[in-house]
């Protein structure tokens, strides 16, 4: 009995031993497979970047590039790849490459390699530009301007002093002397008003300008200023901006990537 007992003892540490070991080969192999699956996402991510890069334009495609590293070791969570890109073939209308990214996690490395077509378009992109130029520009502008002259009456306008009212109201007055205004040698700067007794006042009707006067005082001969307004045109310049609208047109290529083979 207790060589029975012995025996399926054996056995038994037997199987365990075996599932322990199938159960460690079996974590060391997913371990393994996920290593090279992330591995192959890191190569795919430098293709990614790559056809990015060139649709941007920040990548140019030029004839004799030969196995050229685009990327070298760009780390990414995890790993890091490395690209390298052939020119197969260079036209008007499109451009054929080979890129190769190699994607590494751990000791793990995974390759993918791409061949790509690049088919070229114009891209015609219009800019509104707006230009701002001072223009002279002149107008006729109106305007009223005030002109003062100064005028002197003249002695010789005056009517005699024996033909004015004043003359008669004076002489058929009670007052024995009447006030004139007389202008020694016909001079109206000279002016002065001056007593005549009535029976004397006859000698001044021959002196021309000398005038009866009843306020005592010279008054018609004192400098009248006399405003006239005249209307004058003139040109005018001003400057003023003058907006102009215009377009440039700039021609770009574009790239259209489209993939051939991926492997």
């Amino acid at each position: 009995m207790l060589s029975v007992v012995a025996v399926i003892g054996v056995v038994l540490l037997l199987v365990q031993g075996t599932m322990y070991h199938r159960a460690k080969g079996s974590a060391a192999f997913l371990g393994s497979e996920k290593t090279k699956v992330l591995a192959l996402q890191m190569a795919e991510a430098g293709v990614e970047d790559n056809i990015a890069d060139i649709g941007a334009r920040t990548l140019r495609i030029r004839s004799g590039l030969i196995d050229t590293v685009t990327y070298d070791h760009k780390s990414l969570e995890g790993g890091f790849y490395t690209s390298r890109l052939t020119t197969v073939a260079t036209g008007a209308a499109a451009d054929t490459i080979d890129l190769v990214s190699a994607g590494t996690v751990g000791k793990a490395t995974q390759t993918v390699r791409a061949r790509l077509k690049l088919k070229k378009h114009l891209d015609t992109t219009r800019t509104p530009i707006l230009t701002v130029t001072p223009v002279s520009v002149s107008t006729l502008v109106t305007h009223a301007v005030p002109e003062t002259t100064v005028t002197v009456l003249k002695p010789e306008s005056v009517p005699p002093l024996n033909s004015t009212s004043a003359y008669t109201a004076c002489m058929s007055s009670a007052s024995n002397k009447c006030d004139v205004c007389h202008l020694p040698s016909g001079d109206v700067t000279k002016a002065v008003v001056i007593e005549v007794s009535k029976p004397s006042i006859g000698t001044h009707v021959s002196h021309h300008g000398d005038y009866v006067t009843t306020d005592k005082s010279c008054d018609l001969y004192k400098p009248k200023a006399n405003i006239t307004i005249h209307t004058i045109t003139e040109m005018v310049t001003t400057l003023v901006d003058k907006t102009t609208y215009d377009t440039t047109v700039s021609i770009d290529t574009t790239v259209k990537v489209q993939i051939l083979s991926w492997k």
